[in-house]
């Protein structure tokens, strides 16, 4: 298979820096090389596995079938108005830099997001959300590529069926999905979204900025996330559980202290990082994983080689939390392969 390599090791495509190696691989960097890999893999008969930046995933030892690593750069504006910009970024662009990229022209709306890792494809599978903004909010369209014919289409917002911390990427109806690029909506007047518990007290109102938004989330994530290039990790490993609200008001006559937030479809969202952290786990360590003591949400690789090292340790901590709370907790990164 042309461009196409075998047994190619992906330790440096994630951000855990677990031991995996692809079957077969392919780096594209067009539209045409992602077509090109979808084409190779329906000739042989392979399976495709989508892969950006590496930071919300967990990757078993081998992944099987072709691994495409989705590395599309570019930015550029596809619609302007007079209040309004859309602008069209590569999947395989940097978010972060995006989000600084897009700030310092004056497209303003994104600073909630900054210093997310990972790439700008993954954004709209994990509907990427933080301190009161979700990407959900922002998106024009989403560039694909279908990974069952090679024919490439722009999704809507809707076609996305974003939910919290999901997407139709992450189900069957919608995997085969490969995003090419991704089309952003924002706005060239200045907005501050400071609604956010523990973002408004830390942004400057003298005067309130876009700037001031941005350099308080980039303060706020530093303090408190620790950076995937020094301490291997995912982010945010499991995601926030949503309860009904009686369940809620149970779980508050018994734990005072619970943090408890409503939904804007009235339902609860807690906060798993104050369960593991009430239970105890904050750094802990066991197979070579520690919690982070820095936010109990965190688990940092320190020597473990394979995923079920990972998967492991975590099991134990949800198993604690339903044990406790009777919550179940979902995990945040997506398993590829099999043996996770």
């Amino acid at each position: 298979m042309s461009k196409v390599r075998e047994g190619v090791p992906l330790r440096e495509l994630n951000t855990l820096k677990l031991e995996s190696q692809a079957t077969y691989f392919l780096s594209a960097s067009s539209v045409e090389e992602v077509r090109l890999g979808v084409m190779e893999a329906k000739k042989h008969d392979l399976h495709i596995t989508a892969l950006g930046g590496g930071s919300n995933v967990i990757l078993s030892p081998v992944i099987q079938g072709l691994t495409l690593h989705l590395n599309i750069k570019g930015r550029e504006v596809v619609e302007e108005g007079t209040d309004h910009i859309v602008v069209r970024l590569g999947a395989g662009e940097s978010w972060h830099e995006c989000v600084l990229w897009a700030h310092a022209k004056g497209y303003y709306g994104l600073e909630n997001l900054a210093l997310i890792p990972g790439s700008v494809g993954a954004a709209p599978v994990q509907n990427i959300g933080a301190y009161g903004v979700e990407i959900q909010d922002l998106i024009a369209g989403v560039e694909v590529v279908d990974g069952l014919c090679g024919e490439a289409k722009t999704l809507t917002k809707e076609d996305c069926a974003f939910g919290y911390r999901d997407s139709v990427f992450k189900h069957e109806v919608g995997r085969h999905w490969l995003i090419v690029s991704v089309d952003i909506r924002l706005s060239k007047q200045a907005v501050c979204c400071t609604e956010y518990p523990g973002l408004r007290d830390h942004v400057s109102d003298d005067p309130m900025s876009p700037e001031n938004v941005l350099q308080a989330v980039i303060a706020l994530r530093k303090a408190k996330l620790p950076d995937p290039l020094v301490d291997p990790n995912v982010g945010s490993f499991f995601k926030n559980p949503i309860v009904s609200q009686s369940f809620a008001k149970q779980l508050k006559a018994t734990y005072r202290d619970m943090p408890q937030f409503t939904t804007h479809d009235n339902q609860t969202k807690l906060s798993a990082a104050w369960m593991i952290d009430y239970l105890g786990w904050r750094g802990v360590e066991e197979n070579g994983v520690i919690v982070s003591v820095n936010h109990a949400l965190v688990l940092i690789n320190k020597s473990a080689l394979y995923a079920s090292q990972i998967t492991q340790f975590a099991g134990k901590i949800s198993a604690s939390v339903k044990a406790t709370f009777d919550v179940t907790l979902e995990v945040e990164p997506q398993l590829i392969g099999s043996g996770c």
